[in-house]
This record gives structure tokens, sequence and C-alpha cells, in this order.
């Protein structure tokens, strides 16, 4: 066996993929030391070869330096796949494959167990439990690199990966102002009807008029909704000219941000008495970093 060979190529190939020797030792379930010790002359243990491969991204043919041994580039093996799937069938294979990530990947080993399935619903009813209704089976992985969220099932499934920048959240959240202003106006009367209506119908411009009958408020409560929503950035406004005179009328101003953000209300909405496909959350420090009052780590 090539001693010196094969540290050099794990050493090689650990460093295109921008690893540290801890890393990769977590990852086949050695020390630092030990992978240190094989990119200096030593060598591992066969046994621990094929792991190796694995978290490198090679073949073992490529750790003694043979041919057909390179650096597999998943990103081009991951959109070759979808690729192969029916349009229609895409999303659904991503979410699906992100929920196994959370299982199988980052997961409490007591997750990794064969009687895990994949679950043909997202809901599930909680007489007694947790009150009457239907609770998500919500996934939830925290790590100090971020954040997986969403809910896995075949009926229904969405998600967020959220890993932490450098400079750390805050930087990317709207100021507290902003969201006083975007809760306030969500909590005016009429203006979840309002938001509602958009959503329910095609995409158009449409008069406080023609959606206060929607909202079960008066007109005048529903134009200052339609307002409140259009300062949050919910809605668009538009003043169209009429033979009597100028309009104004409302619309959408971005649907694919309006799904994401009722769908992950409700997500953390259930957090106190939804179910938890996965609980265990690793993360240790904020996720603001250098907080009033907070110690920097």
């Amino acid at each position: 066996m090539e001693i010196s060979l094969i540290g050099s190529q794990i050493q090689k190939f650990r460093k295109q993929r921008d690893l540290t020797q801890r890393e990769l030792g977590e990852a086949v379930g050695v020390s630092t030391q030990a992978v240190s010790q094989w990119e200096n002359g030593g060598a591992p243990d066969v046994a621990l070869l094929p792991a190796i491969a694995d978290r490198l991204g090679v073949t073992v043919d490529a750790l003694f330096g043979r041919e057909g041994g390179q650096v597999q580039d998943m990103s081009d093996t991951f959109i070759q796949w979808l690729r192969s799937l029916p349009e229609k069938n895409r999303l659904s294979r991503i979410a699906r494959l992100l929920w196994e990530a959370a299982i199988y990947g980052v997961s409490d080993p007591l997750f990794d167990a064969p009687w895990i399935a994949y679950p043909e619903k997202g809901e599930m009813e909680t007489p007694g439990l947790f009150g009457h209704g239907k609770a998500l089976l919500r996934t939830m992985v925290g790590t100090d690199s971020g954040y997986l969220l969403g809910v896995g099932s075949e009926d229904y499934s969405y998600f967020g990966v959220f890993p932490e920048p450098e400079e750390g959240y805050e930087r990317y959240f709207l100021t507290d102002d902003e969201y006083r202003t975007l809760f306030a106006a969500l909590a005016m009367p009429g203006a979840m009807e309002a938001l509602r209506f958009f959503c329910r119908n095609r995409p158009s411009l449409y008069a406080a008029a023609a959606i206060a009958p929607r909202t079960g408020a008066p007109l005048a409560e529903t134009e200052q909704a339609l307002e409140a929503l259009t300062q949050a950035h919910l809605l668009v406004k538009e003043q169209i000219t009429l033979p009597d005179g100028p309009l104004d009328t409302y619309a959408l101003s971005d649907f694919s941000g309006v799904v994401p953000l009722l769908t992950f209300a409700r997500w953390a909405w259930q957090s106190q008495n939804g179910m938890n496909l996965v609980g265990n959350l690793m993360r240790e420090r904020c996720f603001e970093k250098g907080a009033a009052g907070d110690e920097e780590n």
C-alpha cells in the first residue's frame, strides 16, 4: 500500500472540499490527530476507506491515485437527476430530499432508523392532545451553521434552508419599526380577509368597493386596511382614470412572497402545539451576534 500516496490524496481532496482535518475526522469517526497522521505519512484503516472516499466525494480508487476517481461534482449530478423527472414533480422531489437530509444527515442518530418513513399527510388530528384540530408534522433542525425548517409529506412539503452568514442573520432582518408596520397592517380589521381575497382571485387590479363585501368590514375600514397593506409592501396601488374621476385600485405586490409568509406563520404559530418530526436542535448560540446585553462568543 502506498502510504504516503494515500495521505497526500486525502489531503488534496480534503482541501478541494474546503474541509478541515477536524471536520473530516468527525465525519468518519476519528480524531483530528489521526487525520493529521494520515496526511503526514500514515495510513487509515482499510475499513475506513469507503467512508473517507464518500465524505471527500471521490472513489476509493482515487485515494490510491488511480484513474476514474475524480472528485464528483454533486451539482452536475443533481441537475442531471432533476432533469430526468417530470417538471411537475421536481419541486416536491427537492422538498423530499431536504426532509431526508434533515432526518438522516443532521438529526440525532435516534432518528436514523428504518421505521422513519416519508409521511403521506403533513397534518395530523390532535384531539385531546394539543387541543382539537390539526397539527403540522414539523421538521426542524438547528445547528451552529444554520437552520432547516419546514414540513415534509406526500400531500404538501415546504422547506426553508437558512445557512448562517458570517456576519450573522440580523443584518438581513427588517428594522423593528418595519416589522411593526407589517404586523400592524395584518392586524387591522379586514386586512387578512383582503389578503386572502387577492390570493383566491386571479391576478388583477381591484377597487376597495369590490373587496369590502368579502372582508366583512365597512368600506372605510377596508380602505384603511388596503392602504396599510400597501405601506407594508404586500400590495401595490395603482390609480386608474374613469369618466367620473380617478380610482385607486390594488393588487398583490408579489404572490410568491405572500405564500411563504402565510405558510411559515402557521408553522411558527404551532411551535408549542405542533408535532415535531425532528426536534433535535443542536444550536448553542443566539441567532443575533452582538445583541444588546449579550456577550460576544
